[in-house]
């Protein structure tokens, strides 16, 4: 009894354990493979995820729609697939239902046949019809048939989801080929012209009035009235009161020597005088009027002294003048100060038209001189300055500093938006152009002074591409290395998918559908 006992256990026991291994060597079933396709239009584009499709097994397509005006969900519509036999034959059409939410759609039904077919995606939406050829797909007859795992992933891919696509700012464009004025990039600085920059000194010693002073970057005209300079009293004499009473002593002397001379020549006349006393009478006529004659000269020359030197004289006070038109960039002089004669008081410096000053390599000096445009970069700021040069000027000689050809492009300035000083990069355009890869200058991010892009590989995926910056012509960067024609790049939102490159796959949530 007892034996009979241990073998029932034994053998319940050996059931137990077969059992247990028997579960373990199950393999749980996964969920099925997720494919997707991703596919582009001039009005729409689409990323769908679907499972490896079976004959008579229904499947169900999740459908993303973005509008390329503005890169938003597409709010309406219904979707259709169509799959029509590779070889010819009947169109099998699956409907699809309004979207569940904006821009996220839903197409469910049952695969034809097992085979190969064309299939495409088509939608009407109010305002806009679509239709995507998304190639050819597989229609498997059985589950063991389709060998198809997973589409894998690229480790260096960035996920950004649709939903953070259609909620931030987001926009890519396809990479085309377009011709590009080729151009050489030299540094270069803003200066004056040659006579745009002037310095007001005082013509003489006095000091200094103003009704009111003007300031750093006030707008002058030439000729406009800048203060007035008050000379102090000399004692050699060189004050303009003194002046005026010399010219008025001299002018009385040189009238009483024609009186005498007029005397002495009617008493010669009447034989009451000799000869000599009417020559002497003419040597002292000369000598008055002679006298008369340079105290008029020192007084005018003290009187037009600003003519030349920034002003002219009123009273016995100079008006001090702007010799030219441009923006006072200093202001020396203030209001009672006394000065000098040849004191700085002002500088004024023409800035609607100005100088670029290119050093330009030996080798691109043929070409620096034929330039039809040029634009100049300043560090900081997102677009360069397109300029037109009304003059080129070199002097032909090599600085033997930068070992380059410094050469002058007048240019004008409207608004003042190149400032005396700055310095930046002159892009000088040749006459000849290039055809290369071209993308908008938004789609190009720097990274310590290297380019790069994000390419977008799938509807989802991203990837950060360096590249070789052939030629900048305007709003398009032309490119030499890193992508081709047809990829598209992201050209608004490149932040935000830097952002979400330091996430590690997608939220755990994913789609909703």
């Amino acid at each position: 009894m007892t034996r009979r006992r241990f073998t029932v256990a034994a053998m319940l026991l050996a059931t137990v354990v077969a059992a247990g291994c028997s579960r373990r060597a199950e393999s749980p079933k996964g969920d099925p493979p997720s494919l997707n396709v991703t596919n582009w239009t001039d009005k729409t584009e689409l990323y769908m995820e679907y499972p490896p499709l079976i004959a008579g097994q229904s499947a169900r397509f999740a459908a993303h729609l973005t509008r390329l005006g503005d890169f938003k969900p597409l709010p309406a519509g219904r979707p259709n697939l169509e799959l029509k036999p590779e070889n010819g034959g009947a169109v099998t059409v699956l409907k699809g239902s309004e979207p569940s939410r904006p821009g996220a759609f839903r197409i469910e039904g049952v695969p034809p046949s097992a085979g190969r077919y064309r299939w495409a995606l088509t939608i009407v939406a109010p305002g806009i019809s679509d239709r995507h050829d998304l190639g050819v797909v597989t229609v498997f007859p059985d589950e063991a048939s389709t060998g198809v795992a997973s589409q894998p992933d690229d480790p260096t891919a960035i996920a950004y989801l649709k939903e953070q696509q259609w909620t931030n700012e987001f926009a890519t464009e396809r990479v085309r080929e377009a011709e590009l004025r080729t151009a050489v990039r030299v540094p270069a600085a803003i200066e004056p012209l040659p006579g745009g920059e002037a310095v007001v000194t005082a013509p003489a010693a006095g000091r200094f009035t103003a009704s009111a002073l003007p300031g750093v970057g006030s707008a002058v005209q030439t000729g406009q009235s800048l203060g007035r300079l008050e000379p102090r009293l000399s004692s050699n004499g060189d004050d303009r009161a003194t002046l005026a009473a010399a010219v008025a002593e001299a002018e009385s002397a040189a009238d009483a020597a024609r009186i005498d001379l007029t005397r002495a020549e009617r008493l010669l006349a009447e034989r009451a005088v000799p000869a000599r006393r009417v020559e002497d009478a003419r040597r002292a006529l000369s000598v008055a009027e002679a006298r008369l004659g340079a105290a008029q000269a020192r007084l005018a020359q003290r009187d037009q002294t600003l003519r030349t030197g920034g002003g002219v004289a009123g009273g016995n006070a100079f008006v001090i003048r702007a010799p030219i038109a441009g923006r006072i960039a200093e202001v020396m002089a203030t209001l009672g100060a006394s000065y000098d004669e040849g004191a700085p008081l002002f500088k004024i410096v023409r800035t609607n038209r100005i100088q670029v000053r290119a050093q330009v390599p030996p080798s691109d000096v043929a070409a620096a001189r034929g330039v039809g445009s040029i634009a100049f970069e300043i560090p900081g700021r997102p677009d360069p300055v397109a300029l037109q040069p009304r003059r080129v000027r070199d002097a032909g000689v090599i600085d033997p500093t930068t070992r380059a050809l410094p050469v002058q492009f007048e240019v004008d300035n409207p608004g003042g938006q190149l400032l005396v000083g700055q310095t930046g990069t002159a892009v000088l355009f040749k006459g000849e152009r290039q055809r290369v890869p071209a993308v908008s200058k938004s789609a190009v991010l720097m990274e310590a002074g290297r380019p790069y892009v994000f390419v977008q590989v799938g509807g989802e995926r991203f990837i950060r591409r360096p590249i070789e910056i052939a030629a900048r012509d305007g709003d398009l960067i032309g490119i030499r290395a890193g992508i081709r024609p047809g990829d598209r790049v992201v050209t608004r939102g490149a932040y935000e998918v830097q952002l979400a490159s330091a996430a590690k796959g997608l939220p755990a949530e994913g789609h909703v559908h």
